[in-house]
């Protein structure tokens, strides 16, 4: 099981996730400084089938 993200981290990517969408953007790469060093961060969205959504929802759970 996946450790679980705050809120915060969990809003943060919904709104990403809005202005992607908004931008009619499915995936984004950038690079971000954090803690010193330098990362490289890639999102890729892809939509959750319909017959998944039970898979998903119990993932957290």
């Amino acid at each position: 099981m996946q450790p679980r993200m705050t809120f915060e981290t969990c809003r943060a990517l919904t709104q990403l996730t809005r202005q992607l969408l908004e931008a009619g953007e499915h995936t984004t790469d950038t690079h971000v400084l954090a803690e010193g060093r330098l990362y490289r961060v890639a999102v890729y969205l892809e939509p959750v089938r319909a017959d998944q959504l039970d898979e998903v929802i119990n993932r957290y759970r």
